[in-house]
């Protein structure tokens, strides 16, 4: 975490030193997060001598533990809803219009690989609002040394290259609330700082939005890594100790006439009659002293079973997430016990939500300013509401018995928002049905029965 002030990080020699040490301190960590996200496990670099088996069976537990999180965290979209007709509606256009329910998946998942993402806003040649899911390899947050720790600035960096793979330039962005100041480095030096390139980004706040996926923004598999290479190992040995039984040697004992005749070096034969007749035949013939066994290597598979069981245990275990594949998911489970089982996991989603909660609402500050420009409006972004599902199989009648239990007990909002989404995902625009229906209903002409 960055603590400076604006005015150092706009000091050419002073950035180049804050990139060359955010490359050297996290880079390596982000790229490391990005290659077991992918199932590029360390054991694809082990090697064996003396052309021994050298299995290497990569397994996709971060993986794993990256997509569920996130799924179950951002897989149903977040619900906005603002008290102004006018502003919902202008809002919802612009996430509309950015595909924010995928933005929002994407940038939860690369905070849950790397520990922090982030959205970068931004208006286009068209004078549209767009906003861009950045990797954390890109951008550098750089924070006040003031007490209340706001963004100071935010460094966006990137590298151009030619045909060849030929580094040919640097180039870094440092955004503030005001504007871009651009800069270039070629053959290590500065061709062109913030005093000669500088553009005025038309929104009222830095234009990066921070997501730490917890407060020590850490991914949710990094500190499980370790585990997934024991267990890459512990099954590849398993799978080498198998090619070494394939691979088992026949020890004879007692028969010296084959070694005697191998020994003698006859040029008239290729093979002796006694090995001729072992490959053929598939007959050994022993003196009464002889003996013949297979050469093998003795294992105990109990104690890897048991070691290997305890790693996939701790792995689920430790990173919160349920392996699905458990038999105590199996059955006709209420919503309280499928909710009991998964309470790890929404203990993780909990402080993911604490963490994008904020993030969403300088967004929301951001977009609403540039809405306020556009259309010369006032409209408050604390009044807009942002409600957060969780992604997860619900037992729809049981949640559908105690929402009408709670019928003349509360509001018919505070009702129709206990609904999950899948049934209604805007209650105030559920609400204006009813209300139609309603007036319909009392509108319909009375009929007395007994004129029928």
């Amino acid at each position: 975490m960055y603590k400076f002030k604006k005015e150092q990080v706009l000091d050419p020699e002073f950035l180049t030193k804050l990139i060359r040490n955010f490359k050297s301190e996290y880079i390596p960590r982000f790229e490391r997060d990005q290659k077991y996200y992918r199932v590029q496990t360390r054991i694809e670099q082990r090697t064996m001598t003396d052309g021994k088996p050298n299995n290497k069976l990569a397994h996709g537990f971060c993986r794993y533990i990256t997509n569920m999180a996130t799924s179950y965290f951002a897989g149903k979209p977040i619900r906005y809803t603002a008290a102004d007709k006018n502003y919902d509606d202008a809002l919802k256009e612009i996430f509309k219009n950015n595909y924010i329910n995928s933005l929002n998946f994407e940038v939860s998942k690369e905070a849950s690989k790397k520990g922090i993402g982030y959205y970068l806003l931004f208006i286009n040649e068209n004078a549209k609002l767009r906003i861009k899911k950045m990797d954390a390899e890109n951008i550098i947050p750089i924070y006040s040394p003031s007490l209340d720790e706001f963004l100071e600035a935010g460094v966006r960096i990137w590298e151009e290259y030619d045909i060849d793979g030929k580094l040919n330039a640097e180039y870094a962005d440092v955004y503030d609330e005001k504007y871009i100041y651009h800069f270039r480095r070629e053959n290590g030096e500065i061709v062109y700082s913030q005093y000669a390139a500088r553009d005025w980004h038309m929104l009222n706040d830095i234009p990066i939005i921070v997501v730490w996926n917890n407060e020590d923004r850490m991914g949710d598999f990094e500190p499980h890594i370790s585990l997934n290479d024991a267990y890459d190992n512990a099954q590849s040995d398993t799978a080498n100790d198998m090619d070494y039984f394939t691979d088992a040697y026949l020890c004879i004992a007692g028969a010296s006439d084959i070694l005697e005749d191998e020994l003698s070096g006859d040029e008239d034969e290729e093979e002796t009659k006694a090995v001729k007749n072992l490959r053929k035949n598939r007959i050994l013939f022993l003196d009464e002293h002889g003996q013949a066994q297979w050469l093998t290597k003795q294992t105990n598979d109990t104690a890897n079973e048991n070691y290997k069981n305890r790693l996939y245990k701790d792995i689920f275990f430790l990173s919160q997430v349920p392996a699905l594949t458990d038999e105590s998911f199996a059955g006709n489970l209420s919503g309280v016990a499928i909710k009991y089982k998964l309470i790890g996991l929404e203990e993780l989603a909990i402080m993911k939500e604490n963490c994008f909660r904020s993030a969403q609402t300088k967004m929301i500050s951001i977009i609403t300013g540039f809405l306020n420009l556009l259309k010369n409006k006032d409209w408050d972004s604390d009044t807009v509401e942002q409600k957060y599902d969780r992604n997860f199989t619900e037992n729809l009648s049981e949640i559908i018995e105690n929402v009408t239990k709670l019928e003349n007990v509360v509001s018919k909002e505070t009702q129709i928002d206990m609904l999950p989404a899948d049934i209604v995902s805007d209650t105030a625009d559920e609400l204006d049905k009813i209300r139609e229906e309603t007036i319909k209903g009392e509108n319909l002409p009375k009929i007395n029965v007994d004129d029928l």
